[in-house]
């Protein structure tokens, strides 16, 4: 008996681990990296350049989100569509020549279902002509890490690695419009004369997956079925790039499996806030007090795997400080390493406020008490 358990043990782990391969081999590419982070968590091929499908929008909806964002493009305006935009093929909301659309419902139709000829109707409102839009797409891509020249504002046939489509997705991940309507799955456009359009979004992680919010999918014959995501869970957000699954179904599956994994064994810890003391009731001599408390001055978080411990300090301070003490000027500093001994960050060490030696107190008293009596 004990011998068939471990048999059928054995060919249930083999069958696991084949799995797990085989949906490797069903994705061109994938990684998933925490967002505004250089850690890459797990990759496949993540650096090389490949067709992206419909994806290749990308760059040109979230330029529209920052146009959005910034005030460029008065959401309740109201935008007649050219003959050009109604022309244009691939996703459709369908519009049709002079008809005349609210710029949030056609900012909707780009970001769900990336719609062409609605993003080609908001281009020409904001911008007047491709070539002016297309100077800010790629003005765009590279404020995001990600430095191409596009053939045309809608990027067909660009290649991509899932590298750049996370830094991408970074960007958009920070704009309020692009996560206002990535987060949708279903809406209705309706159009002057009466018609309607559907728009569904074709990324099924926002309903299966806890956390999901986004963001852009595409998929093609040649190209496979294309994919970036975005996933938050407390203060921890990941991003998902996946490229050429061979159906829908690997795709989200491929990006759930991802994102499940990440965070099931890794966590951001938060190991600086110049909101918090980074040591307490530092001793100080030459004061009206006898310690301080001592900050850093910025904000820093680590990905760290579960599994490790806490990670450790370092102080490096005089065995008591002597006042004067400045807040701009440092005291010291503390460094905080992984449990391997790799640095995660060191920084300098400042008071909250000045802290006036006894010296100069008493001076300061004596001259106004001189100064009040005349």
């Amino acid at each position: 008996m004990q011998k068939i358990l471990c048999i059928v043990l054995s060919a249930v782990l083999l069958f696991l681990l084949f799995s797990a391969a085989s949906a490797d081999h069903e994705v061109t590419a994938y990684c998933i990296m925490p967002l505004h982070s250089d850690t890459v968590i797990s990759e496949q091929d993540s650096e090389t350049w490949y067709n992206i499908a419909g994806v290749t929008k990308l760059p040109a909806v979230l330029t529209l989100c920052q146009a959005f964002d910034k005030g460029l493009i008065d959401e309740n305006a109201e935008i007649k569509v050219s003959a050009k935009a109604a022309s244009i093929g691939g996703p459709s909301a369908y519009l049709e020549k002079n008809e005349t659309v609210a710029a949030k419902e056609l900012m909707r139709a780009a970001v769900m279902i990336s719609a062409g000829d609605a993003i080609y109707a908001l281009s020409e409102h904001a911008f007047g002509s491709e070539d002016v839009f297309l100077k800010n797409i790629e003005l765009t891509m590279r404020a995001a890490g990600v430095d191409k020249q596009l053939p045309e504002c809608l990027g067909t046939y660009m290649t991509f690695s899932c590298r750049e489509l996370i830094r991408l997705g970074e960007a958009a991940a920070d704009s309020p419009t692009f996560l206002k309507y990535s987060e949708q799955k279903y809406a209705v456009l309706e159009h002057g004369s009466g018609r309607k359009t559907e728009l569904a979004s074709a990324n099924k992680l926002l309903t299966s997956l806890p956390g999901c919010v986004g963001l852009f999918t595409g998929s093609s014959k040649d190209d496979g079925y294309c994919g970036v995501f975005v996933c938050r869970r407390g203060e921890t957000t990941y991003l998902c790039a996946v490229i050429g699954a061979k159906n829908s179904k690997i795709r989200f599956e491929t990006a759930t499996r991802l994102f499940e994994e990440a965070f099931a064994n890794y966590q951001y810890v938060t190991i600086s806030d110049p909101d918090e003391p980074a040591i307490e009731s530092y001793p100080v001599t030459g004061a009206d007090t006898d310690a301080v408390d001592l900050y850093t001055k910025e904000r820093c978080s680590v990905l760290l795997n579960k599994s490790d411990g806490e990670p450790q300090k370092k102080i490096d301070l005089p065995e008591l400080l002597t006042a004067p003490l400045d807040p701009e000027h440092a005291v010291g500093s503390i460094a905080y390493y992984g449990t391997d001994g790799t640095l995660l960050t060191e920084q300098a060490l400042y008071p909250k406020e000045a802290v006036m030696s006894n010296g100069f107190r008493e001076i300061l008293k004596r001259t106004i008490e001189q100064f009040l009596n005349g």
